[in-house]
């Protein structure tokens, strides 16, 4: 489904090919920005982009499509923007997406909120990702089972949404960093083959 917002561009027009400036948003969201156009998973409510995903939503508060607000499982497209929406173990209150976007040749991928592993059918419906956003606080899981679950997606960098997520990660992973303001990525710079990396970011 292609949704509003078709005017803006990221890279899609001419001259010098700009970067995507990855930044974290209040207590669990995240920023991902080409050009004039952002994309914002999870926000603050205060927070406006070109296009907000919401990895959890109240089922008694899902109203009306907003124009640029997705939730919950499909296929959409805004401006270029291609989304896919994977239902993680949602319930009769609680509606749980993951998500995979490719936005300007990166293939991202967000696990926010996670009540269980994911089967390899869902794996498999997210396809490869480049940079994996994933917040262990709000997981069900482990620090092992995320680390498994971490190889299994292979991903080139693993962002978590929160301080105490990156701490547990590094360390499981035997990683480590410190505290950058911002990533700033452009896709011939993800290889693979320095294996998977944990980049800390400071939230806004």
């Amino acid at each position: 489904m292609i949704i509003g917002k078709v005017g803006l561009k990221s890279n899609a027009g001419e001259g010098k090919i700009k970067p995507m400036v990855i930044s974290l948003l209040g207590p669990s969201g995240a920023k991902c920005q080409v050009a004039d156009f952002s994309l914002l998973v999870d926000p603050p409510a205060k927070k406006k982009g070109s296009l907000v995903l919401q990895t959890e939503t109240k089922i008694d508060e899902i109203g009306f499509a907003e124009e640029g607000r997705i939730w919950g499982a499909g296929e959409y497209e805004v401006a270029g923007v291609k989304v896919r929406g994977v239902d993680v173990g949602s319930d009769k209150k609680i509606l749980r997406t993951a998500y995979a976007v490719y936005f300007d040749n990166i293939r991202l991928g967000f696990l926010n909120s996670l009540s269980a592993s994911l089967s390899q059918g869902v794996l498999d419906k997210l396809g490869e990702i480049d940079v994996l956003f994933i917040n262990p606080e709000l997981s069900s899981l482990s620090t092992k089972e995320l680390a498994a679950l971490i190889k299994k997606v292979e991903p080139s960098i693993i962002i978590p949404m929160t301080d105490k997520g990156a701490k547990v990660l590094l360390e499981e992973l035997g990683q480590k960093a410190t505290k950058e303001e911002k990533l700033t990525l452009r896709a011939k710079e993800l290889s693979g083959e320095e294996g998977i990396k944990v980049v800390w970011l400071k939230s806004e």
